[in-house]
């Protein structure tokens, strides 16, 4: 029996870790080529491979494809997000073109490319909530990642569209992964609020923007398993889906969410509640008020959604995060 043959870029990261935990789950009879920039304490199967290497190694890229014969291609090798990261957007548009494409010239012999996007690539636009197609009608993003996004998003479709390969492109919005390293500074605003609160223990607690953004947080389980579920289905070819949770809540609102989980789970003290200090200087112009993405495209194609509730997001995440109680693949 011939294997099917799977490459997984960015695979050991906060997403592609679980996305290889719940690939391996649903499809076990799959050989995956898992591709990492850092070499990580992995396990793996008999039957699959873990690189360790730089996909910006054009020579690296074609040494997997020599070797191993691909049919499906999964990319979600990105620019690490963080605030740090806006300082040099020219690294971010390099690193992520060059690494997809890289890939790409050797997958032209393949039967399928799976991108994974991001809510980022709807940064310009003005109409909430974001549909997929919107991004045909608005002017490009104006953040670094966003652009980054953007650009990748448009080599997949021009390669798919010239090779007659068919591509599926993920959009996902604000996931929440236990995997984001706390310790380096400027992640994502639900990390940001963990290494403040529970870590650092502040006294005070500094927000850019006026707390009022709304966001909609995802589990990074739920975007796993339904990326996964569908990886081989042939509804989703040619298409774009966001992909995420529809449970909306303000900034404030989650800085107060992981208060009280915190307190109820017995990792805060009662008596610990820091004022908040609202800094509208640092507020940048592309992070939106209300950044909600509509998924009825991906309930009404293919009949799924995201299932776990934010606190239930959350709980988990902090159990995960606190009891150092995450999985390693």
């Amino acid at each position: 029996m011939i294997m099917t043959t799977i490459l997984i870029t960015g695979s050991e990261g906060n997403i592609g870790s679980f996305l290889v935990k719940k690939m391996i789950e649903l499809y076990p009879d799959s050989r995956f080529i898992r591709v990492t920039r850092e070499k990580k304490n992995s396990s793996k199967r008999e039957a699959d491979v873990v690189l360790v290497g730089d996909l910006n190694d054009q020579n690296f890229i074609h040494e997997i494809f020599k070797k191993y014969a691909i049919d499906y291609l999964m990319h979600a090798a990105a620019y690490p997000y963080s605030q740090n990261g806006f300082r040099y957007p020219y690294d971010i548009l390099k690193n992520d073109v060059t690494c997809l494409n890289n890939v790409l010239n050797n997958s032209k012999t393949i039967k399928k490319v799976i991108y994974l996007s991001s809510i980022l690539v709807y940064e310009s636009s003005s109409v909430v909530p974001y549909t997929e197609e919107l991004t045909e009608e608005i002017p490009p993003p104006k953040s670094p990642y966003g652009i980054a996004k953007y650009f990748c998003e448009k080599a997949i479709t021009s390669f798919t569209a010239q090779t007659n390969i068919p591509h599926t492109i993920w959009r996902l919005h604000n996931i929440i992964s236990p995997l984001e390293k706390y310790n380096e500074g400027g992640s994502h605003v639900y990390m940001d609020f963990y290494q403040k609160i529970f870590i650092e223990k502040s006294p005070t607690l500094q927000m850019f923007g006026n707390g009022r953004q709304i966001r909609c947080f995802t589990w990074v389980e739920d975007a796993a398993e339904g990326i996964s579920k569908h990886f081989f289905d042939e509804r989703t070819d040619n298409q774009v889906f966001n992909m995420g949770s529809e449970e909306e809540i303000s900034l404030v609102e989650l800085k107060d969410e992981m208060f009280r989980l915190g307190k109820k789970m017995g990792l805060l003290k009662i008596e610990y509640n820091p004022p908040l200090i609202i800094t509208e200087s640092g507020f940048s112009g592309v992070d939106s008020l209300r950044r909600v993405s509509s998924v009825e495209k991906l309930k009404r194609t293919l009949g799924w959604s995201c299932k776990t509730n934010l606190s239930t997001c959350l709980t988990k995440f902090i159990k995960m995060v606190a009891g150092n109680n995450v999985f390693k693949t």
